[in-house]
This record gives structure tokens, C-alpha cells and sequence, in this order.
């Protein structure tokens, strides 16, 4: 029981807020504030200062933190150890994925593993890039699974999958018929861009300033912070975009959208599964990594 109350507290100090982290635990919020409470009443003092909607932590609060994270390091070691004695895959991953992974990728990879490890309770974060390599960075996430560069020097970085990036246009759009156009005819017609953060962003600028253009020229006419709203607004023809192949491959299969390619470069990038070099790693995360690299899933995705 303790420990279950443990780690409720961990994600709100986490978090910074019992609704965020109810909602990341699969809990209710009362039932959230009953775990804090249990652990305040077990030590005899308050854990969190609550100010109108922020709370920070106490002074005891700040000595159990320091406890905390040595309590589950040391519950992670265990896990893994008797696992590998039993033979049995379980506990429990904290995977993050930036935006268009976490849309079209981790869906299926996340099944396929369930399915293998039963017993593996997942629960995924879907953000940006930058928001998954500090979550990575700060050890709040096991895994990530990025589509952007990632710098922290703390942060190993493996290619598990090939993407290429690919404009979108509805299908009545006067390009919808060709193969492949220049990236200099882009300022011709109303843009839809991701938000800044992007991982798809940042790469679709890398590439146009590779060729020689500069995104400074697209005409940009919003930003939205999903590939999902990018294709229904293309889709309405309010402009077009750039997004993932695996993020276009079912609307341009139905006919919703057309795909174009670019005649000065491919736009092609890596898929990458990031991890904290020296953040001790459970059995379940080990398996995952070796899962998301492996031959079973890349056939799995490209089904």
C-alpha cells in the first residue's frame, strides 16, 4: 500500500498538480489526493503547500522526494533481477513519443508488445520532441521515441524506423496530379506548419534550407499542434503541408488527400528511441528496446 502511495506521490511532484497526475496514473483525482493524504498522515506532516492551484513542496516533502527516488530506483532493480531469475516480463514502462510517432507508429508497436508481455503495464506520453527529450533528460520517462534531433549529452539515441516528409494537398488542388514539384514554387499557395517544438518542423526546415530555400518564404497561414488537425484543414483545402509519410499513407490510400514529392530532395529522415545512458533500466524497458529495433516490428509498421 505503501508503496503505491509512493509512487502517486513521485507524479504529482512530477506533474506539479494532482489532476495531471491522476490523469497520467489512470486515476481519479480524489483518489489521488486519498494516496497523499494516507502518506501526510503516516509521517505526521504536510507533504505539499497548496496556494490557490499551485503546490510546492514542503520542507518534508522535499526529504521524502530524496527517499522516493532511491525507494523506486532500488524497486526497479529488484523487478528486474527477480525477472530475470523467473523468466517474467513485468512492471511498469513509462514510454513517450513525439506527436506523429504517438499518432501512427506506437499505436501498433505498443499492441504487438502487450500482446507479447502481458504483464508489462504501459502508459505513453504523446508531445513534442523537446517535451520528450527533457521528460527523457529529466528521467521522468523510460523511453522515448522522437522524430526530431535531440541534443542532451546524457541521452542515447538508436534509429529504429525510416521516414520520408512529403507535401499534402487536397485532391482538387492544381498539383494533385503531378509526382513531384521544386520546393521554390512553395510560396505559391497558403501553408499549414506545425507548432515550434516540432519535431517534424524542425526537420522539414533543415531540409528547405539544404536545397536553398528558406521557410521564412513559405506563407505560413496558422500553426496547429497535431498532424491530425493538419490533414483535415489541407483536406478542407485551406492550404497545404508537409507531414510524415506514415501520417499520410491512409488518407492518400482513401483518396482524401494528394501526396507530392520534391524534385531537389528526398525530404528523408530517422525515427529515433532515445534513453537516458545512466538511468537504470527495468527488464520491461530492455525488452522494449530490443522490440522497437527488431525485425518483428518493422514488418509489423510497414504491413
Amino acid at each position: 500500500m505503501l508503496n503505491d502511495s509512493i509512487r502517486v506521490f513521485l507524479t504529482v511532484v512530477d506533474k506539479k498538480s494532482f489532476s495531471k497526475a491522476a490523469k497520467a496514473l489512470f486515476l481519479t483525482q480524489p483518489a489521488v489526493s486519498f494516496q497523499i493524504q494516507m502518506l501526510e498522515e503516516y509521517y505526521g506532516t504536510r507533504l505539499f503547500d497548496r496556494v490557490s492551484r499551485n503546490i510546492t513542496l514542503t520542507e518534508a516533502g522535499h526529504l521524502l522526494l530524496q527517499y522516493a527516488n532511491k525507494m523506486s530506483k532500488l524497486q526497479s532493480e529488484l523487478e528486474r533481477e527477480m525477472q530475470e531469475l523467473t523468466g517474467t516480463i513485468k512492471g511498469r514502462l513509462l514510454i513517450g513519443a513525439s506527436t506523429t510517432i504517438g499518432e501512427y507508429i506506437v499505436p501498433y508497436l505498443l499492441g504487438a508488445f502487450k500482446r507479447k508481455y502481458p504483464e508489462v503495464e504501459i502508459s505513453l506520453e504523446v508531445a513534442n520532441t523537446e517535451d520528450i527529450e527533457t521528460k527523457i533528460h529529466d528521467t521522468s520517462l523510460d523511453i522515448g521515441l522522437v522524430e526530431g534531433p535531440v541534443s542532451a549529452k546524457d541521452i542515447e539515441k538508436d534509429v529504429f524506423l525510416k521516414d520520408q516528409l512529403v507535401l499534402i494537398i487536397s485532391h482538387d488542388h492544381p498539383w494533385a496530379k503531378q509526382e513531384k514539384i521544386s520546393v521554390f514554387e512553395l510560396d505559391k499557395y497558403p501553408f499549414i506548419s506545425r507548432e515550434k517544438g516540432s519535431g517534424t518542423r524542425i526537420e522539414t526546415e533543415q531540409h528547405l534550407k539544404k536545397v536553398g530555400f528558406s521557410a521564412n518564404n513559405l506563407n505560413v497561414i496558422m500553426e496547429l499542434g497535431s498532424t491530425s488537425a493538419i490533414k483535415a484543414a489541407v483536406e478542407s483545402g485551406l492550404g497545404m503541408s508537409i507531414i510524415s509519410k506514415w501520417a499520410a499513407k491512409e488518407k492518400v490510400k482513401l483518396g482524401h488527400l494528394a501526396q507530392v514529392g520534391f524534385k531537389e530532395d528526398n525530404f528523408e529522415r530517422e525515427f529515433a528511441v532515445i534513453y537516458h545512458k545512466k538511468k537504470f533500466r527495468t527488464q520491461a524497458a530492455e525488452e522494449f528496446l530490443r522490440f522497437v529495433k527488431s525485425e518483428e516490428a518493422l514488418e509489423l509498421l510497414e504491413a
